[in-house]
């Protein structure tokens, strides 16, 4: 809450300034993220429970009822991770509103928990609980009457993704480890002779997948073929394309094996459509990275367009005259033929912005809503 809370600008119309009133707190102190903030500090600074470990947060409960609400902790516990200051700078307003939102609801639902069990021996009430439940109620509805963009679940820490070294693994899974590695090696930025290495494998790869994934999907046999003519074209105009600056030799390899192995596999294999999967996220990666990798290289000339010169030297004393030809850097980068392959064809689609709250949201607002049959509800059913 105080990372999001200060891009949580309230809906409301703002109230008339009370000219007998102190204006040392205006704006988003007044806002209901913030009241929200500072309800939810109250009650946990009050509170003599200990926090959780993270054995009980990462492993199943034994008793159904407690399971859902181990989970709805253990994504607290992980939003918290992941909402750290660096991560609230790069927030939007919407983005914000959508974390109030789910904090909102939750509180709303630790209210109803404890009002429900207040009177079970042992329990610990929430401290003011009452205006804990009517802060998180008007932020819900402030937000609501807002749009919040819910595209802040694609956001957020991701571990370290790191190269899968020995023992290969067999068949078609040495495979996709190899492009695996191939995805984290080029992190590093590479030479133009890698590079077209690396495009090269990728054509390859490509293409001798298609006929493993028509088993399973036409429609991701066709993407695949496609990508391997993509790759096709982009392999021939970089050929006039030099350049000596960077590394990539070990992404050049990774590229190596994986065709490698990839021959290796019988014809005759039925790829797992799981499997299926990670070729095509991996695949999305290594596009999106060559992408970057070529636009950047272009725009800071490591690499560079081979031309001819419009003359050529005679009386070099040997049996044929060799063409002039010399490197020059791109100015401005789109006139290159290879950057606009790249950023038209090969770039992934990038998914579309969700507009509407997710199935998890929808579960936890229903579960919060929910109420238990009455007795006359009971006698209804029976007559």
């Amino acid at each position: 809450m105080h990372a999001v809370s200060p891009l949580a600008f309230s809906n409301l119309p703002h109230r008339q300034p009370n000219p007998f009133r102190s204006a040392g707190l205006s704006g988003a102190s007044h806002s209901s993220a913030a009241e929200l903030a500072r309800a939810i500090d109250l009650a946990v600074a009050k509170s003599t429970a200990p926090l959780p470990t993270l054995e009980s947060l990462a492993s199943p409960h034994r008793w159904p009822m407690v399971e859902p609400w181990r989970r709805t902790a253990r994504a607290a516990a992980l939003a918290e991770h992941d909402t750290s200051p660096r991560f609230a700078a790069r927030l939007t307003a919407p983005q914000a509103q959508a974390i109030v939102a789910d904090i909102a609801a939750m509180t709303q639902a630790l209210v109803v928990l404890d009002q429900r069990y207040r009177n079970t021996p042992g329990w610990e009430p929430l401290t003011q609980s009452a205006r804990l439940g009517w802060v998180s109620l008007a932020a819900a509805l402030d937000i609501n009457l807002g749009q919040p963009d819910y595209s802040v679940d694609q956001l957020g820490w991701r571990p370290k993704t790191k190269v899968i070294l020995d023992p290969v693994r067999a068949g078609i899974l040495g495979v996709l480890q190899a492009q695996h590695n191939l995805a984290v090696r080029m992190s590093a930025f590479p030479s133009a002779t890698n590079l077209r290495l690396v495009v090269d494998s990728q054509r390859l790869v490509s293409a001798h997948l298609v006929p493993f994934a028509a088993r399973v999907d036409d429609r991701l046999a066709g993407r695949w073929s496609e990508r391997a003519e993509t790759y096709t074209l982009i392999q021939k105009q970089l050929r006039g394309i030099g350049g000596v600056l960077g590394n990539g030799a070990s992404a050049a390899a990774e590229g190596a094996n994986a065709v490698a192995r990839l021959r290796a596999v019988r014809p005759d294999t039925v790829v797992e459509p799981r499997v299926l999967s990670g070729f095509q996220l991996l695949f999305n990666g290594v596009d999106h990275r060559i992408a970057d990798v070529i636009n950047e290289g272009v725009q800071r000339g490591a690499y560079c367009e081979r031309l001819t010169l419009p003359h050529f030297e005679s009386g070099t004393g040997g049996m044929g005259t060799p063409v002039n030809e010399r490197f020059e850097p791109v100015s401005p980068a789109t006139d290159l033929a290879v950057v606009g392959t790249v950023n038209e064809r090969l770039r992934p689609q990038a998914p579309p912005t969700a507009a509407t709250p997710g199935p998890t949201r929808v579960e936890l607002h229903a579960a919060l809503t929910h109420r238990p049959p009455t007795r006359s509800d009971y006698g209804a059913l029976g007559t």
